[in-house]
């Protein structure tokens, strides 16, 4: 990609302020952590991930977006230069003093977009879509982890349409990121089926399908659906989310199932995920999987001490190969969760990695206890 060069970037965004109303948003997610060994050594390691994106409203139905992006990076154990992961493990993250802490912002794309009218917006320029995204905090990458497709991007034209009532919906098509000889289609729509001021239904199907003589993956298409319901009482609410995923393998379906349950009541929160993945046994699982285990369940209650403080307890079981015997391992910790804000959340926690001696195959490598704190927001 290429550099977005600062002093061009903000004699740029001066020129549009000129004549047009700028906005600016962001996603900013950053984390330090230390990893203790068998010794107590700690190895210590720092990521941040950031998004930001300049809105120049030229006038009330003409809108130019401008995107920019900071990642950390590492070099993985071939050699290979990698982005980190912010708020996941020793094996994906980038050491303190490491070259790929801070690197410098590059160019993300550009979009024109037109509001047509208050339920259609035709875009032209860049797009990023992904479908089927994990709440699980682990996972929350959609980059690297997802039930229906992975996020993937596309320079072309799309639609985004619907309302509030009826729903909403998107269309992209155009030449995908992954090769130049690659034609991307992404097709969803949001259905609300319960709509009220105490209770939500949504279905919501999505299709990625790719064309062309080196497609960059494995699989041509991704379908699936998605299924949120909530419900609210004066004291209890409740909800769940569930996610089907299907994808081809060498010419046979793999299956991807997520249910993730929550609750409330009063003070007390209880927060679970279950994943598991269908493959074809006459083939290796990790290409077949869009995760890095074939089946996960995590657990976390938590208790809400005050409205900016939640303390929270959980357990996780990871299994990366039901075929392979001896490679799950079980992660037990607490977090410690801040609302400085609105759209603001940092995270103390810490915990310990219960695998077996000869088993460092897990993201946090050879560290049986680790500790850190994470940090998100959004404007």
């Amino acid at each position: 990609m290429r550099k977005l060069i600062m002093p061009l970037a903000i004699s740029t965004a001066a020129t549009l302020a000129l004549a047009a109303d700028i906005e600016v948003h962001g996603d900013v997610n950053m984390d330090y952590a230390s990893y203790f060994d068998r010794d107590f050594d700690p190895t210590n390691a720092g990521n941040q991930d950031i998004d930001l994106a300049l809105h120049a409203h030229l006038d009330e139905n003409i809108s130019l977006v401008v995107m920019g992006t900071t990642h950390s990076t590492f070099v993985d154990q071939n050699g290979e230069l990698q982005e980190s992961e912010v708020r996941h493990g020793l094996a994906r993250s980038t050491a303190m003093g490491s070259d790929g802490r801070y690197n410098s912002f590059d160019f993300d794309g550009v979009q024109f977009r037109w509001d047509v009218s208050h339920q259609v917006t035709l875009i032209f320029g860049d797009m990023t879509y992904s479908a089927g995204a994990f709440n699980y905090y682990f996972w929350r990458d959609a980059s690297r982890y997802a039930v229906i497709t992975r996020e993937e991007s596309l320079r072309g034209f799309g639609a985004e349409v619907g309302n509030e009532k009826y729903g909403t919906g998107a269309f992209y098509l155009g030449a995908s990121d992954d090769t130049d000889h690659t034609l991307s289609m992404f097709l969803t729509y949001a259905f609300p089926l319960l709509n009220h001021t105490d209770e939500h239904l949504i279905i919501k199907p999505s299709l990625d399908w790719v064309f062309g003589s080196d497609i960059g993956r494995p699989y041509t298409y991704v379908l699936g659906t998605e299924v949120d319901y909530s419900k609210s009482f004066e004291k209890f609410n409740y909800g769940i989310y569930a996610v089907w995923g299907l994808h081809p393998y060498k010419g046979k379906g793999t299956h991807s199932f997520l249910l993730e349950p929550s609750m409330n009541y009063a003070i007390f929160n209880l927060g679970a995920t279950f994943f598991y993945a269908i493959v074809d046994k006459d083939y290796e699982t990790e290409p077949q999987l869009m995760t890095e285990d074939q089946m996960l369940f995590a657990i976390e209650p938590s208790f809400n001490i005050h409205k900016k403080y939640t303390l929270g307890v959980s357990y996780e079981y990871h299994d990366p190969d039901k075929e392979t015997h001896g490679d799950d391992f079980q992660f037990l910790g607490m977090n410690h969760y801040l609302y400085p804000t609105m759209n603001t959340e940092i995270v103390i926690w810490y915990g310990y990695n219960f695998t077996g001696k000869h088993n460092n195959d897990t993201p946090f490598g050879e560290a049986r206890f680790s500790l850190g704190l994470s940090g998100k927001a959004s404007f």
